[in-house]
């Protein structure tokens, strides 16, 4: 074989290295991920998932973005291709966006309460709004939540708030006699001004469920390997650590 002029080396190398851009690229992407989250970053729950989500992708060697979004507009932004997945979603939520692939190792557990107004409502579990005419509000962009609520209320007597601040106005200017949400999202609001010592109490729960991380098709060959990192994060007790840390990073002061 005749040797390449050296003239033609630097030209050469110019067309190896664009055919290898793509590959490079793809590299760099697979290396970095972006999800999207509706949860407030400054809550004990979002110091949480913070926490436990940086560890677990550092172990897996990509960087990692995280997003804030409301609900629906977090649903939206990973339909359409703009984020990798989002954090937390409940089991249920694979059935309806059957776009997305589970991490089927839950990531923590929350608790979904009702939430009254200076009055003398108590409940306990979905079934006992049958029947009761009550009008109950939820955060938008939650569609397990919503299901859920429809099998036992009538959508006549449903609204949606788009954050749980507005939620808790909404309730105690009376147009919902419940506001239904995370306990985890609710409890620390009425810690504070203007809610603390307003009148607004949990009127009981609904139900309890776990939570999962969700990725988009496109992304689908790292859910078993996210999966065993939290398992193992799990055992050694690293969420415990970090949930420890995330009380007393958002602890009232």
């Amino acid at each position: 074989m005749r040797p390449i002029p050296q003239r033609l080396c630097p030209a050469l190398l110019a067309v190896l290295a664009i055919a290898g851009a793509p590959a490079q690229a793809q590299n760099q992407i697979e290396q970095r991920i972006v999800l999207a989250s509706f949860v407030d970053k400054d809550s004990y729950a979002g110091r949480l998932l913070e926490l436990i989500y940086r560890d677990a992708f550092q172990q897996l060697h990509i960087e990692l973005e995280l997003r804030s979004y409301p609900a629906t507009r977090a649903s939206v932004e990973t339909a359409a291709g703009n984020t990798d997945g989002e954090v937390v979603r409940s089991f249920d939520y694979a059935a309806l966006h059957t776009e997305l692939v589970r991490v089927e190792a839950p990531i923590l557990e929350t608790t979904t309460s009702a939430f009254a107004y200076r009055a003398d409502i108590h409940v306990h579990g979905l079934e006992s709004l049958r029947g009761t005419g009550y009008r109950v509000g939820y955060r938008a962009g939650y569609p397990v939540i919503h299901q859920h609520l429809l099998a036992v209320v009538p959508e006549t007597s449903l609204s949606t708030a788009a954050d749980a601040e507005l939620g808790l106005k909404k309730l105690a200017a009376g147009r919902d006699d419940l506001y239904v949400d995370a306990e985890e999202t609710v409890l620390p609001l009425l810690l504070r001004e203007p809610y603390k010592g307003a009148g607004i109490y949990k009127a009981g729960v609904m139900e309890t469920n776990p939570l999962y991380c969700y990725l988009t098709r496109r992304r689908a060959e790292l859910a078993p390997r996210l999966a065993e990192v939290f398992r193992k994060m799990r055992a050694n007790g690293a969420f415990d650590r970090y949930r420890a840390q995330a009380r007393a990073q958002t602890a009232p002061r």
